[in-house]
């Protein structure tokens, strides 16, 4: 309904500002991260999304329409009202929760305060497809960095020793092997293999 708003800063809280448009005072919910950008007297432009419910309307607002749209994507997880991505998206830029869900790094998802391990999942399994479709350069650029060139060597010799591709990529997910090498990765792998 509304897409943006341009207009001056009249106040400012923990978790959102008043916004002056033509002498009328919209308050917008604000990641903390953009708050302490912003300063009373700015002129700005804030691009925002109306979320109603039976009770309730509020407006949530970004300084940016890349992490308007990545609020929107996070919405869509069930479990994730818009108090929660809004706490998200505050604590971790856009770019990098996109890499964390594209390479399925369950790990840095929740490093995340409010992201427990089952949200992680989730929210990698419910957005990875729609964060890989419209990924920027930068953020492929990012994925490839982060990918380990070690991993494609491992899985095959982890087959080799009767792992489906399956069993080896759960166990992937939960572990930490970003710089290993293959004979670490293998290593790190089977000691998970023991546990369950």
């Amino acid at each position: 309904m509304y897409a943006f708003f341009k207009g001056k800063i009249d106040k400012i809280y923990n978790d959102k500002v008043i916004l002056d448009v033509n002498d009328i005072g919209y308050e917008i919910y604000i990641p903390e991260s953009e708050i302490y950008t912003l300063n009373v007297g700015e002129m700005v432009k804030i691009y925002t999304h109306l979320h109603v419910r039976e009770d309730e309307m509020k407006l949530f607002g970004f300084k940016s329409s890349e992490s308007l749209e990545f609020f929107k994507k996070l919405i869509t997880v069930s479990g994730v009202g818009p108090k929660a991505a809004i706490g998200i998206i505050s604590k971790v830029d856009t770019e990098s929760l996109c890499v964390a869900i594209a390479t399925e790094n369950i790990a840095a998802l929740k490093s995340v305060p409010g992201i427990g391990p089952k949200m992680a999942q989730k929210i990698i399994f419910e957005l990875k497809d729609k964060v890989l479709k419209e990924k920027t350069d930068a953020i492929q650029n990012k994925v490839k960095e982060v990918v380990n060139p070690n991993i494609d060597e491992a899985i095959t010799a982890l087959e080799v020793l009767g792992y489906t591709q399956k069993q080896i990529k759960d166990v992937l997910a939960k572990i930490n092997i970003k710089d290993d090498s293959v004979e670490d990765i293998i290593r790190k792998v089977l000691k998970e293999m023991q546990k369950m």
